[in-house]
């Protein structure tokens, strides 16, 4: 009766709006995406503090607690919601615990504030260490149609970046026969159009410098990628050679 009546004492107390649900509803992609990277071992909660007592709106992996979408939020989020030295902090320390069926669990709970900094909900990241050995040999291992062959640059810079980025859009256009000096330099400004790079300040500059070109050409290549883009040429490259 306790439990019941404290669930029904938050539920009172944290009224969400519009603009609060859209944040929570803003966090379910997240939801996907680490459960994606961490595997079916890997179970990933979004609980909302509007109605504790069917407080999961969103879940992946549920089997790894036997939880789904409306189950009620649990006794440790409970305390954090009415512990204001625990509430105070953006996430809690990795903690562990066991469930119903004795799996040993990690798990780190993140809250989540609206625009005021008041909780309007909890991020959930439970890991279950009992899975057999091979269930994350196979879970981090690249896959037969991994796409390890086009690797992604941590860069540090801006200028590592651009300049990473030009000597791919280089060496493929080099690749590529009988094309003349001025449409080269064309064609990996349209490379780097295509990725996105000018969308970083001062990449004009950067690539114009490193290409031995002025930045008014670069200017000019992007104005014609542009218009071809705006005129439905998906593959903006053709019929530049």
């Amino acid at each position: 009766m306790k439990d019941k009546q404290n669930l029904s004492e938050v539920a009172k107390a944290v009224k969400l709006n519009k603009s609060d649900l859209a944040i929570l509803h803003s966090m379910e992609p997240v939801v996907e995406g680490i459960a994606k990277m961490f595997g079916e071992n890997c179970e990933v909660v979004l609980h909302s503090l509007e109605d504790p007592s069917h407080s999961i709106i969103k879940i992946a992996n549920g089997h790894v607690t036997g939880r789904e979408i409306g189950f009620p939020i649990t006794n440790f989020a409970m305390e954090i919601l009415n512990n204001e030295s625990l509430l105070k902090n953006d996430s809690t320390d990795v903690y562990y615990t066991k469930s119903k069926g004795s799996k040993v669990i990690r798990s780190i709970s993140i809250v989540i504030r609206n625009e005021n900094n008041k909780p309007i909900g909890l991020l959930c990241i439970n890991f279950d260490l009992s899975a057999p050995l091979y269930s994350f040999i196979r879970e981090f291992s690249p896959s037969s149609n991994a796409r390890v062959d086009e690797p992604e640059r941590f860069t540090t810079s801006v200028e590592e970046l651009v300049n990473n980025s030009l000597a791919e859009a280089l060496s493929k256009i080099d690749a590529q026969r009988g094309i003349s000096n001025t449409n080269k330099n064309k064609l990996i400004v349209f490379e780097l159009f295509n990725k996105g790079i000018f969308s970083i300040k001062g990449a004009i500059d950067l690539v114009a410098k490193e290409m031995g070109i002025s930045r008014y050409t670069v200017y000019n290549y992007i104005r014609e990628a542009n218009f071809k883009l705006r005129s439905g040429n998906t593959k903006i490259d053709q019929d530049t050679k």
